[in-house]
């Protein structure tokens, strides 16, 4: 049942934070579209980061955007249900997975601290992405571990900082980049947003991944103010950024994100 207007009730006393995270995507939707979108997933994308999966499970995707990672993990499971605050993406995340036959998405509009769904309703609850963009992550992250059924799996992928000394700087960046940007943890402190923090995890890893930093800008990015701070750490006579620029070949400016990636499975009770 794909998501539509008419499923979404009226939202009131919608935070700041909650404002300003809808009027950025709603600015984005370009960035998530079509097949050359940062976020579209390969034509066999690997479903590692969020380990096994099986066709009786019912999957909830966290600030799912408009449904990137959600997509892919419909045909291994019976049900995915995706809840996001930006109609905008949910709309392209609906129409796209429409038109490729998959009718066991559920997208619904919601917000990733308040969860609308009942205790314990789903076998694995992930969120890609999005930590950094929550005011309070551990009230995002308490919710997803209280809809995870006993024996379930919460898993986390998110951007995090490189380092501490460079960690203000990088949110700095982050934010001319993308105003609804909060901030970047550390891994360490993602991994502590978890119940019994990095004592308990199922599974953790760390990766890089570089790309040409023109993909990632879009008309709310302040262009010229990221690109003077990239140059400036390129340079050596700018605070490091976190991105550690390079040039490429072609002369490209190219960027660095390194995410992580943790699993906690909810104890049964």
């Amino acid at each position: 049942m794909p998501w539509h207007d008419a499923a979404v009730p009226a939202r009131r006393d919608v935070s700041e934070n909650a404002e300003t995270i809808r009027r950025s995507f709603e600015r984005q939707v370009e960035l998530f579209s079509g097949p050359d979108s940062p976020f579209a997933a390969p034509a066999n994308p690997s479903l590692a980061w969020i380990g096994p999966l099986d066709p009786s499970m019912i999957v909830l995707d966290v600030a799912c955007g408009a449904a990137h990672a959600s997509e892919p993990l419909a045909p291994h499971v019976r049900q995915v249900v995706g809840v996001d605050l930006t109609p905008a993406l949910l709309h392209l995340g609906a129409e796209r997975t429409r038109a490729a036959g998959i009718d066991n998405l559920l997208l619904q509009e919601g917000d990733a601290e308040a969860l609308p769904f009942t205790d314990a309703s789903f076998d694995v609850v992930c969120c890609r992405s999005s930590v950094h963009h929550f005011v309070n992550p551990q009230r995002a992250v308490d919710e997803m571990v209280r809809v995870t059924r006993p024996g379930g799996r919460v898993v986390l992928l998110d951007v995090v900082a490189p380092d501490d000394d460079c960690r203000d700087t990088y949110d700095d960046v982050h934010r001319l980049l993308d105003p609804s940007h909060v901030r970047a943890l550390l891994d360490w402190e993602l991994a502590g947003l978890l119940p019994d923090g990095g004592d308990a995890l199922a599974y953790a890893t760390r990766t890089t991944a570089r790309l040409p930093v023109d993909l990632i800008f879009t008309e709310q990015a302040d262009r010229a103010a990221v690109e003077d701070a990239l140059a400036a750490d390129l340079a050596g006579r700018g605070p490091r950024t976190g991105f550690a620029p390079e040039v490429d070949e072609s002369g490209r400016t190219t960027v660095a994100f390194t995410t992580c990636i943790l699993h906690h499975e909810r104890l049964a009770w």
